[in-house]
């Protein structure tokens, strides 16, 4: 882990979350908390795919956007893991590469009026003139070709390290490709037949294909034989954002916050937009002024020493009063959301002298833990956690 730069000399705890291929086979780190399923099981390589489509997904989710991924997550080989994925995806859909030939057929296929006048004598007819033989033209596909061989390698080799990302199981998707000869030439011939190809093919598919196949070559000429490795240095954002994306009712509040404002000596104010308030997650109950503020924190949370400090609770009761700066009427529920299972129920003030909770003047903030595969498998389904959003309102209809 070291050697890779995953983990730090001075640091004990891998907060790396993804896949390091080594030559004793692939090694997957599930988010904490995550329950280990047994080693080499169904399961095991089930929920190892999910993550995988996971941090792929997260990965276009982010890049879509106008900005990068956040620095802080610290992403490895998004590009290289979309890269491995659609190759085999387009092979599990479409096959081996095949090439579409042309073929001059007599009697057969679609005929060719324009070869059979110009090279057969006719014979009359009722009907004008009949030709005995037609020339015709038949298309056919052809794996047995260079691109064909090149595409046979590469798939091989994925499917060797990254099938189980695909498929989810230990089954290989190369068996009928075993028997492919191997590609002529070292890399930088392979990627001349694939530039020549480029220029004869049409559909949409064998560009597509062709040019992966490029980019892949490209990547892999000259890396060394050692460790690959994919996913986050840090899952913390890459948690936010799947549970951000699989709550219920959503709402967009950042935009309707108030904004800080600095007065200057000559009587202005100027609006400083860029520091204004920016919660994690807002939900709001249909037809309601139900709020839930929901923080998603990626700690232990097994007890005091990594429980949320001072900064996370000040900005859950500020947040709280912000909300009801917008809507006064609105009745607020705060949640902080933790990875797995834990003791940890709620967080409250207390006052050192009564040794009572405050909670009117510091609303309770509720503490709920999810299992990071099941959040995994809603993130990449696209199902919402009905249940789940409904716990993080207090008092309303929609509790359970």
């Amino acid at each position: 882990m070291r050697s890779l730069y995953l983990l730090s000399s001075d640091e004990v705890r891998v907060s790396f979350c993804g896949v390091v291929v080594a030559e004793d086979g692939a090694h997957v780190f599930l988010p904490r908390n995550a329950e280990l399923p047994e080693k080499g099981s169904r399961t095991g390589y089930r929920v190892a795919s999910s993550l995988m489509k996971a941090i792929r997904r997260y990965s276009e989710d982010r890049s879509s956007k106008q900005h990068a991924l956040d620095e802080g997550d610290g992403s490895i080989g998004s590009r290289r893991l979309g890269l491995i994925s659609d190759l085999l995806e387009d092979y599990c859909n479409n096959g081996l590469y095949s090439r579409r030939l042309s073929e001059r057929v007599m009697n057969t296929g679609k005929p060719d009026w324009r070869r059979t006048i110009s090279r057969q004598v006719p014979f009359p007819g009722k009907g004008g003139p009949v030709y005995l033989d037609v020339h015709g033209t038949r298309r056919r596909y052809v794996s047995d070709c260079e691109i064909a061989r090149i595409h046979a390698a590469v798939i091989r080799e994925l499917d060797s390290a990254y099938g189980w990302m695909v498929t989810g199981s230990e089954t290989s998707i190369a068996l009928d490709i075993l028997n492919v000869p191997r590609p002529k030439g070292k890399v930088a011939a392979q990627l001349r037949a694939i530039d020549s190809e480029l220029v004869s093919v049409f559909s949409e598919r064998d560009i597509r294909l062709l040019k992966l196949l490029g980019e892949y070559l490209r990547c892999e000429h000259g890396r060394e034989a050692s460790s690959a490795v994919i996913g986050m240095r840090h899952f913390h954002g890459m948690w936010e954002h799947m549970l951000d994306k699989s709550l219920l009712w959503n709402f967009p509040v950042n935009k309707l916050l108030s904004v800080p404002a600095y007065r200057f000596d000559d009587g202005s104010i100027k609006v400083a937009a860029s520091k204004g308030q920016r919660t994690d997650t807002v939900l709001r109950l249909p037809d309601s002024n139900s709020f839930a503020v929901v923080d998603a924190k990626y700690y232990g949370a097994q007890g005091l020493g990594s429980a949320p400090g001072w900064p996370d609770l000040v900005k859950q009761f500020f947040y709280a009063k912000a909300l009801q700066v917008y809507c006064p009427e609105a009745l607020v529920s705060n949640a902080f959301v933790f990875p797995g299972k834990g003791p940890l129920k709620s967080a409250h003030m207390l006052n050192r002298s009564t040794k009572q909770t405050e909670d009117t003047s510091y609303p309770p903030i509720k503490c709920l833990y999810l299992d990071p595969t099941d959040l995994v498998e809603h993130y990449i389904s696209g199902k919402k956690l009905h249940i789940f959003s409904k716990e993080l309102f207090v008092d309303s209809e929609y509790s359970t």
